[in-house]
């Protein structure tokens, strides 16, 4: 039985210990694949006890670093945090702030402007070519909504990718989840028009053209915003919900 000031240490200790975790695998090179090292090493290592260093593996699962594989040869693999862990984190924060829809909505028409510019600067001819392969799988599923669905959240992530900038890879593709929460499902007309609006962002990027690329962004942002205002007043009003986010969402 812990004593009452060691028992308040405790979480802060698991805490530090899975920094040192994380420093570790960047030091040694560790890669997602590897594996950590064994309790027994790793125990050693970072002068802890076992407790100590479970707990610091949970906080490190929570934040996806690693995963637990279960049986001979297991423990904890290095995997890569991804933009789900980051929407999640943004959602349960502004839940918390009591921050509305609303709130994502406008940061957006704010933040994913200069992402289009980025990538109008930057884009290689590969990542273009994904990038319009995607959009001839919009146009095939327009009729088809899940279709639709996966192949326009696929263009935005390659569009978030060609921006060569890692935050951009992360924060567009998270705040698009939290929007996608609210459960808006654009009918055929209005995937039409967003086909014809992202070809135009395309092509700005194409020509490597950031400043129109920006503005058709923009234009995008603020018609998509004007009709979830008018078409989900109610959601768009509402603080955001984590639980939301993974009901609509297939991560978890």
């Amino acid at each position: 039985m812990l004593a009452g000031d060691e028992q308040a240490r405790r979480p802060k200790r698991s805490l530090e210990v899975a920094r040192q975790i994380v420093q570790t695998m960047y030091d040694d090179g560790m890669v997602p694949g590897d594996r950590y090292l064994s309790e027994a090493e790793a125990i050693r290592r970072h002068g802890v006890g076992r407790g100590t260093y479970r707990e610091a593996l949970r906080i490190l699962e929570n934040h996806g670093v690693i995963a637990m594989r279960p049986g001979p040869g297991g423990g904890p693999e290095i995997v890569a945090p991804g933009w789900p862990h980051l929407a999640s984190t943004f959602a349960l924060l502004l839940q918390f702030a009591g921050a509305p829809l609303r709130t994502v909505l406008d940061a957006r028409v704010a933040i994913e402007p200069g992402m289009a510019e980025l990538a109008a600067r930057n884009a290689t001819a590969g990542q273009i070519a994904e990038m319009a392969e995607d959009l001839a799988e919009v146009e095939a599923g327009i009729g088809v909504y899940r279709r639709f669905a996966a192949a326009y959240e696929s263009f935005w992530r390659h569009l978030a990718a060609s921006s060569h900038n890692e935050l951009f890879a992360f924060l567009s593709p998270a705040l698009r989840a939290i929007v996608n929460s609210a459960g808006f499902v654009p009918d055929e007309p209005y995937r039409v028009e967003v086909l014809g609006r992202l070809r135009g962002i395309l092509e700005a990027v194409r020509e490597h053209d950031p400043v129109l690329a920006a503005r058709r962004m923009r234009d995008l942002e603020v018609e998509f915003g004007r009709r979830l205002t008018e078409g989900y007043p109610r959601q768009v009003a509402e603080p955001i919900a984590w639980s939301d986010l993974h009901r609509f969402t297939s991560f978890t």
